[in-house]
């Protein structure tokens, strides 16, 4: 006995129709087409723990709020020098944008200077969201009034020290910045190339506004004397006292915490100067004509709502937490703290440390690249030449000395030049490239005249 097949109104047999038949005998279910993979473009100075960790967590937050997975295009050029860089070149070429979605990391002075060059776009994250991070502490903003740049973490700046070197080779304890001085430390102090890293950068500018122009140079000029090498990564920079080749190192404060956490507390420890205590919001914005609007939207969305935030806070393997990397960041929404107390890595809640000073962040946002240069051609540059004389007036006892200190950190310009200079004239590349070797040369020839002992009394 046959079967006779589907027919149309027209009483023709059909092909779609037999198929749809055959399912249905079969017991088929119905399977429905999965959304195309969405795609973002993030340029990024975090390590590869943050973006892997942020990127799978946040595809899998869009996947289920907007029902599709996100493919993000990690831009990885360097420090927050190169990171800046990056962002001139692509906009030379395309004064419209285009070709970049977020910018995410490097602190806050390098969003100042984002948007002073109108690179960042406005965006407006739920009014909950916002209404649970602090605008401001301690005078540094936690976002943008006019909503251009967020806050997504906070970072504090302090001391990584390897106890075990510090005893071993009997070295003074160090508190404060000022302690990094000491002629005993000569050699033994880590730091890095500020041109390369922002949190170097910051840990530089908060001593100088902390203590006054003169007197910062003068404890950054001896801290520098005392320091081995300078590295162009604040993560080498940490690892270095983790490994033991310096006691003391310039550290970001998860940074020092990563190493405290490998090596044991009984091994490492992070120190906090009490004198030098603010709050650096680590930020992220929207580039101008980002080419994926509504996917950098709801990634900066994303990383300010609890479940972004919290991720900075979770051990890896928990519930709400990383996955593969431990994170261990402080978050930028005060109330969780308290939420996940007894979940959380992170023992300090920075929300109630004691700020002893008022940091300005658009003084040291407008300033940002002629300290860089400025700190480049009369300390980095000429780092041999600074040893040496630093050396000699340790030896004619003179390394608290005020006149010696004073002609070893004196500059060539004064704090109001160089205010004058970053708001003008310091835009032009070519009288930089001038200025800087003025000043390598100005500052190679006084330490050689420190060293020989002409200026010295």
């Amino acid at each position: 006995m046959s079967v006779s097949q589907p027919r149309t109104l027209t009483g023709r047999s059909s092909a779609p129709a037999r198929f749809f038949f055959a399912l249905l005998l079969a017991g088929a279910t119905t399977v429905y087409a999965r959304a195309p993979e969405q795609s973002l473009i993030v340029i990024s100075p975090h390590w590869e723990g943050v973006k892997r960790e942020f990127g799978h967590a946040f595809s899998e937050w869009h996947q289920k709020h907007h029902g599709a997975a996100v493919k993000i295009d990690w831009r990885d050029v360097g420090g927050t020098g190169d990171f800046l860089r990056y962002v001139d070149s692509r906009y030379a070429g395309n004064p419209g944008g285009g070709d970049l979605d977020v910018a995410w990391g490097g602190g806050i002075d390098p969003y100042f200077e984002l948007q002073r060059k109108k690179y960042l776009a406005r965006h407006d994250p739920p009014a909950a969201t916002l209404s649970e991070i602090p605008a401001q502490v301690g005078g540094v903003p936690m976002y943008d009034p006019g909503h251009e740049w967020f806050g997504t973490a906070i970072s504090t700046f302090g001391i990584c020290a390897n106890k075990r070197v510090i005893e071993r080779m009997k070295l003074p304890p160090v508190q404060r910045w000022s302690d990094l001085c000491r002629p005993e430390l000569l050699g033994w102090v880590g730091g890095g190339d500020l041109r390369k890293t922002g949190s170097i950068h910051m840990s530089f500018e908060l001593i100088l506004q902390a203590c006054g122009w003169e007197r910062g140079w003068q404890i950054i000029a001896r801290m520098c004397a005392n320091t081995r090498n300078f590295h162009s990564s604040s993560a080498t920079t940490a690892k270095e006292a983790g490994l033991g080749n310096v006691a003391y190192a310039m550290a970001i404060d998860f940074y020092a915490l990563m190493q405290v956490g490998r090596e044991g507390p009984e091994n490492m420890a992070y120190i906090q100067p009490p004198e030098v205590i603010a709050l650096n919001p680590d930020c992220a914005g929207i580039f101008r004509g980002a080419p994926h609007r509504k996917i950098a939207e709801r990634f900066v969305d994303y990383t300010l709502s609890d479940e972004g935030q919290s991720l900075w806070m979770i051990p890896r393997g928990r519930p709400g937490g990383p996955r593969d990397f431990n994170i261990e960041r402080m978050c930028i929404v005060p109330a969780l703290y308290e939420k996940l107390r007894g979940v959380t890595v992170v023992s300090v809640n920075p929300f109630e440390l004691p700020i002893a000073f008022r940091y300005d962040p658009k003084k040291g946002g407008d300033r940002w690249q002629i300290v860089n240069d400025l700190f480049g051609a009369c300390i980095i540059d000429v780092h041999q030449e600074l040893v040496a004389a630093w050396r000699a007036g340790i030896a004619r006892g003179q390394w608290d000395d005020p006149a010696a200190v004073a002609e070893l950190a004196r500059l060539p310009l004064t704090e109001d030049e160089v205010m004058k200079l970053a708001a003008g004239k310091w835009k032009d590349p070519l009288m930089r490239a001038r200025k800087s070797i003025e000043w390598q040369v100005w500052a190679r020839d006084k330490f050689r005249r420190i060293a020989s002992g002409e200026v010295a009394q």
